[in-house]
């Protein structure tokens, strides 16, 4: 006999279709997302090209002028501190010898004894370094003051420079801004160019082939886009067009998926009646009105989809004894005679448990009831 439902495989081999379905999709993600990172390395508006269209080059150039003069005298100023600071060393050690041999010249008169020719020179040669030295550091001061001074006059020059710069900047960086946008919706058009005719192809796989052998590929490939698409439009649009344009495409989703559910449910498929039918007999329920089906060993007992498991059922009947079953709430045939072998088959399965005979199935609800 033909069997209308997919061979499904080991769980072993299912599961190897769901890895692969989702490897194969983040393999599609990331390679959107080379091309995508591609796209947006174009180059893009240069605030240096706008500020030297929109701006007084005159007023730019003496700024940088200045800042090259200020940047001099500190280092100026810099080198003077160090060589104030060599001299204030050695101003200070040409003190502490002159004190000492001041000191050993006054014991040596204490002792009623003449001092030295070499001990008077030595004393003169110090007086005459401290002396060169306390000069030198004095005039080493004086450049660091000038230096100073003149400091001070460039750095208020080039306040006067900045204010004037800035008053010149709102138009520059409008500009920019302007120039920064255009090329945003340049680089998420050029993204979405490409993703779009695959997203139109994503979809039209998915309403002509979402049942056929490779349907995972599909969804995988589909869903890939939808994340890359909704990631272009968040980083590219603003955000108050953005939230928009979700709302939109989640409620066109929303309708979309509930209409399919509700004709789905006025007229559902045969696969999905097979699966409603089949759960609902495994489960003893009437797969119409949800009544539970009392026949044979459990026309006394009670029970629910979460009891039925702890449930004590008697022990069966003989197969001559079973009789058709017709729900008492919905008057739905749940049981009939089997045409081929005569005994009781389930009315609303294809296949007879006995003898394996086949009939079409239909809704329950174009079924003749007794």
């Amino acid at each position: 006999m033909s069997n209308t439902q997919p061979l499904k495989g080991p769980w072993t081999h299912r599961l190897l279709v769901y890895f692969f379905s989702v490897l194969f999709g983040i393999l599609i993600y990331w390679l959107l997302g080379f091309f995508m990172r591609d796209i947006g390395t174009w180059p893009g508006p240069n605030y240096q090209d706008v500020e030297t269209r929109l701006g007084d080059p005159k007023l730019t150039q003496e700024a940088a002028t200045v800042q090259n003069q200020i940047d001099e005298i500190k280092r100026a100023t810099d080198s003077r501190q160090q060589q104030q600071k060599v001299v204030r060393d050695s101003t200070s050690n040409s003190e502490k010898t002159m004190n000492q041999l001041l000191e050993l010249q006054k014991l040596t008169l204490q002792q009623a004894k003449t001092p030295s020719a070499e001990a008077t020179q030595a004393l003169a040669e110090s007086q005459r370094l401290f002396l060169a030295n306390q000069t030198k550091y004095q005039e080493i001061n004086d450049q660091i003051t000038s230096l100073n001074e003149r400091w001070g006059t460039l750095e208020d020059r080039q306040r006067t420079l900045h204010k004037q710069i800035d008053a010149q900047r709102p138009a520059i960086e409008a500009e920019f801004g302007r120039q920064q946008t255009h090329h945003n919706f340049k680089v998420a058009a050029g993204k979405l160019a490409v993703l779009l005719p695959l997203l139109g192809l994503a979809v039209w796989l998915f309403l002509k082939k979402r049942g056929s052998l490779y349907s995972p590929l599909i969804y995988g490939f589909g869903l890939a886009l939808l994340v890359k698409v909704g990631q272009v439009m968040h980083e590219h649009f603003p955000t108050r067009y953005f939230k928009y344009i979700l709302i939109l495409i989640a409620m066109a989703v929303v309708t979309r998926i509930l209409v399919f559910l509700l004709r789905a449910m006025a007229f559902p498929k045969l696969d999905w009646l097979l699966k409603q039918y089949r759960e609902a007999y495994e489960h003893f329920f009437c797969p119409v009105c949800n009544h539970p089906i009392r026949r044979g060993p459990r026309q006394h007992l009670f029970w629910t989809r979460s009891s039925l498991k702890k449930l004590t059922v008697p022990a069966t009947v003989a197969p001559n004894t079973d009789t058709p079953y017709t729900c008492p709430v919905c008057a739905t045939a749940l049981f009939e005679e089997c045409p081929t072998c005569k005994l009781i088959r389930h009315s609303l399965l294809p296949a007879c448990t006995h003898c394996g005979a086949t009939k079409q199935l239909q809704p329950a609800s174009e079924m003749s009831k007794p």
